[in-house]
Formats: structure tokens, C-alpha cells, sequence
């Protein structure tokens, strides 16, 4: 069982159901949810393409997906990123969908101390509740550094907030249609409100991650899914 902890919007909003459209899955209410209209097939080229993120949910990261330590419970670590959260007053997103090295994705249109204070915060706080990660290959010296010493590679100055829309295609024609596709099924929902932590577990690793708990801000702590 691993958990994670991640900006997701609201499961009310409009900007939650956009996103778990267009993944296929709703993490909150653990269903398979129907994909949008797309023109000209793009869809079954684009259903390969969100597989992955979907077993993630609709989400951008803060802390990464970590096991627990031996001596930490669920209820220890919700209990944790609740009072984190309050620590945080709530700030605005001005995303844009964006496309790098052929992996599209809603990004933040400007360089934002506060969140990026927010993430560095979850990496800090709830290290001392997470097991010890398993080493991964390919990373630079720095990377190695972070993973080894925080249990991830992209955090602090390598930390860059995404919430993914599909994987990565060298095809430049597709990576175009998707994000024309994404631009409109997004149109006037890229100006979410950040108030919440929320708190995503994968029960197995073959089952998609769910949304356990949305701790606000302002101290209250929602719970979804199971």
C-alpha cells in the first residue's frame, strides 16, 4: 500500500470532473467514467496515452507516492497532513496546457512561490513517516542525492508541477491534437483555488490510487472513497 499526497481539485468542482473525464477514472467515487467527445479518432490514439496517469488520478504532486514507515499508521499520516495544511492559506493557479519533450500536461503558466513552498513543505514534514524508497537508476548525481536523502528525485529546484495528460509521443501531429483537444475541454477551468492537501492511497499495486481525504486549509478534513 502506498500513499501520496497531491493538489487535486475538489471532487464538486468542474475542473475535477474535466480531469477524471479525460482520464477515464474518478478517484474519489472509484468508477470508470466515461471519456469526452474528441474529433477525428483521436481518442482511441489518446486512450494508451492516459493509461498511466490514470491509475495516479487527476492530480498534480507534492509528495510522491511512499509506503509507510513500520511504526506509522493511515490515521497517524492523515492525521499529519492535516495539521500541514494548516500551516497554508489559500492561494490561485493560472495553469496552461503545455506540451515538453512531447509529454502534455496542465502546468502553471508563471514561476508561484506558494506552491512551490507548499510541495517543499510536504517533502519535509512527512519524510520522517514514509518507509525508505527503492533506489531507481538513471538519475543525475543531484537526483540521486534528493531520491536517497527524500525518496523522490524531483523535489526543491528539480521540483516541477504538472498535472498530466498524457504520456509522452514523439508524433508531432498527435502531441498537436491532443493539446487543441485539452485546450478545449479545459476552456475557462484553468484558474483552480488552492485550499486543500489531498491524500491519495493505492490499496495494491494493481488497483488504481484513490482519493482518501481532502484536508483543507482552513482545518476541515473531508474524506472520499474507502
Amino acid at each position: 500500500m502506498r500513499y501520496a499526497v497531491y493538489y487535486a481539485p475538489s471532487p464538486r468542482s468542474a475542473l475535477w470532473r474535466a480531469g477524471c473525464e479525460w482520464l477515464g477514472w474518478d478517484a474519489a467515487a472509484g468508477i470508470r467514467v466515461l471519456p469526452p467527445a474528441l474529433p477525428g479518432g483521436l481518442l482511441a490514439r489518446l486512450a494508451p496515452l492516459t493509461r498511466t496517469a490514470a491509475h495516479y488520478g487527476w492530480h498534480g504532486t507534492l509528495k510522491a507516492p511512499f509506503a509507510l514507515a513500520d511504526d506509522v499508521d493511515a490515521a497517524q499520516l492523515l492525521d499529519a497532513v492535516s495539521a500541514l495544511a494548516q500551516r497554508f492559506t489559500p492561494f490561485d493557479l493560472a495553469l496552461e496546457v503545455a506540451t515538453h519533450d512531447g509529454f502534455a500536461a496542465l502546468r502553471p503558466q508563471a514561476a508561484l512561490p506558494e506552491l512551490d513552498e507548499l510541495a517543499q513543505a510536504c517533502v519535509v514534514a512527512l519524510a520522517p513517516l514514509a518507509a525508505a524508497a527503492p533506489a531507481r537508476d538513471g538519475l543525475t548525481p543531484r537526483q540521486a542525492a534528493l531520491h536517497q536523502r527524500w525518496g523522490y528525485p524531483h523535489v526543491f529546484e528539480q521540483f516541477g508541477f504538472h498535472m498530466t495528460l498524457a504520456a509522452a509521443t514523439r508524433e508531432a501531429p498527435l502531441q498537436a491534437a491532443i493539446a487543441q483537444a485539452a485546450r478545449a475541454h479545459f476552456d475557462q477551468l484553468l484558474t483552480p483555488t488552492v485550499a486543500a492537501l489531498a491524500l491519495f492511497v493505492e490499496p495494491r499495486p494493481d488497483e488504481p490510487f484513490r482519493f482518501l481525504a481532502e484536508c483543507r486549509f482552513d482545518g476541515q478534513v473531508l474524506r472520499h472513497g474507502r
